[in-house]
Parts: structure tokens; sequence; C-alpha cells
């Protein structure tokens, strides 16, 4: 497979494949002949995949198209008094809080989750997964992504988690559970009884199917032969861990059904706009007083801002990444 140059650098290329196959899982886009960069493969796909969700790889998105504006806090006109929403509006400047002003929080807690048992063991295990998918790339000369965050996004699901202090905290979407692991680690922090309960529809590398082997491919998230969804979660929370194997349409119901309330939701499943909206819809029904609804990948489309313009929630752009909707404390 030939590259063209200039090639994208490898964290941007990383960012834009995670962007554009976390909503279509498992699927494979063959690199067009003629040497094409990985990046001119994604920005030739249509600038619209799913009905309201977008390509962000496409020469012609733009954040416009999915409100989607970096540290924006929206509709702070709407009476809240959840304290993880005045938490963060006490860095906001005209209803926006720039990047700059989380580094000191992010320092913070990667002072403090480096002290949680467990925290050797997740980075052991990243390390683990990078090297598998570079030698993935050079046997196989296609590209291979983890499926995770990015590690300033983990750190903020961890200081969410210990500000909220949640009970019990709904996932979609896990793939090798980077952000699985620190939600974990900060449930952990927090004291004995937070418990994580996830959705996944797990693509493990199997050598025997032609399409994880083929070359020029570009694959959506994938887990090592032999490992599971979440598996990055230290093992000393097993018990506190709870995974369910499909799809979030068939499990997240019966899921949100069986649990008495749920104190965070976390999406990161599949991204077009319908689905999310379905899964916004199914966490509400028993979210709690000062809930909070967190979303990843929202520069895809606008669902995680339509819904709290629906239910009239205060919502805040995490570096373009991560979206949370904010619960009053009455609901």
């Amino acid at each position: 497979m030939v590259m063209s140059e200039p090639f994208v650098p490898p964290m941007t290329l990383k960012r834009r494949l995670r962007r554009l196959h976390r909503a279509i899982r498992g699927s494979l886009a063959v690199l067009r002949a003629g040497g094409n960069s990985v990046n001119d493969t994604l920005a030739a796909n249509p600038l619209m995949f799913a009905e309201n969700t977008y390509n962000t790889a496409h020469p012609d998105y733009e954040p416009e198209l999915a409100r989607c504006y970096s540290g924006r806090m929206y509709n702070l006109d709407c009476a809240n008094d959840n304290p993880l929403l005045l938490e963060i509006n006490k860095r906001a400047r005209r209803g926006k809080v720039p990047n700059r002003a989380w580094q000191p929080v992010l320092d913070e807690v990667m002072a403090e989750v480096r002290s949680v048992p467990g925290f050797d063991q997740v980075m052991e295990r990243k390390a683990f997964i990078e090297t598998y998918l570079a030698d993935l790339e050079r046997r196989y000369q296609s590209h291979f992504v983890a499926g995770w965050v990015n590690l300033v996004d983990a750190q903020f699901l961890y200081w969410i988690v210990r500000q909220v202090k949640p009970k019990t905290v709904v996932q979609t979407g896990v793939s090798n559970g980077l952000s699985s692991a620190f939600i974990m680690l900060a449930l952990a922090k927090n004291g004995p009884n937070g418990r994580l309960h996830v959705v996944d529809l797990p693509y493990i590398f199997d050598p025997a199917d032609p399409h994880w082997t083929q070359r020029g491919y570009l694959h959506g998230v994938v887990i090592p032969q032999g490992k599971s969804s979440g598996w990055m979660v230290p093992d000393i929370y097993r018990d506190r861990f709870e995974v369910g194997v499909g799809d979030a349409k068939a499990l997240l119901p019966p899921l949100i059904d069986r649990l008495d309330a749920v104190d965070m939701f976390f999406h990161d499943s599949d991204h077009t706009y319908n689905h999310m909206m379905f899964e916004f819809d199914q966490a509400m029904r028993k979210l709690k007083a000062h809930g909070v609804i967190v979303a990843d990948d929202i520069s895809w489309n606008t669902s995680l801002w339509d819904f709290a313009d629906k239910h009239h929630l205060p919502g805040y752009n995490y570096r373009a990444t991560l979206g949370v909707a904010f619960l009053p404390g009455t609901n």
C-alpha cells in the first residue's frame, strides 16, 4: 500500500480515524487506488454518512454543522443547581471555558490517579495495545485503531466522577476500555460502593478472518486477540464492573429497566444522531436529580445539544470532544 505525501501526523490520524469509525464499529473502508493517504480516503467519503450525522474528515465539514463549539456553555438561562455545572461554570468567561483553564485540573487529576491502586496496570495495558496495533500495521500494511478516548478526555471523565460521586454509572461503547478504566479508578477513589455497568459490541482481532488480514484497509476499533470488552479495567475492580456484550439497541433498555437509578450516563457507542438520541432518552428514564449525561465524539452531530434543548438542560462542550448535559435537583 503506497501512501502519498504529505502524510498525516500520527496523532491527527488516530483522532480522525477514531471519529469516523467509532460510529460504524467493525466496518472496513478500503484505501482508494492511486496511493492516497488514510486522510485522503476518509475525506473522500460523503459529508453525511447517516441522517444528521457528519463525516468530520470531509473538507466541507464545519463545527457549526454539529453546533460543536469548543468550550461553549449552553442554555445557561435554564434554572439549574447541578453541582457539576456550578463547578464548571466557575471557569467560564462570557459563556465559554478556555482549554487552558483545565490544565491545573488535569495536572491534579494525574497526580491523584497515579496513586490509585490499579493505575499502573491500566498504563501497562495501554502500552501493550499500542505495541500490538503497531505490529499489526507493519504486518498487514493496514490501519488499526484502539477505539479509546484521548488521555485528556479520560482525565476529564475521572474528574467528573470525582465531582459527581455517582453510585451507578452506565456506559455504552467500551472497546478496550481506557475510558472505563479511568471511570473505575475514580469510583474506587470515591469509595467502595460505586459500580460501572457497560454495554459493548466488541470487535476482536482474528487472524483466521481474512477481513482482518487483507492489506490496505482502514479498520474500525480493534480489541487484541484473546481480550474482551473493557479488559483495561484493573482486575481488582472486576466485582464492580459489569459488562453486557451486544448491541446497545437491544441491551440498554433492559439494563435501564433493572437499575433503580442512574447517576451518570456516558455514551460512546454508535455516534449516529438517531442512535444517540435513543440512548439519551433511555438514560433519562432513570437519571437521578443532579445526574449527568456525557457523550463522546460530539463533533459528529447535534444530538446532545438538541436533547438538552428539549429538556431545558444546560450543557458544556469540552474541547470539542466530550459534551455534558446537567440535570437539576428535581426532574
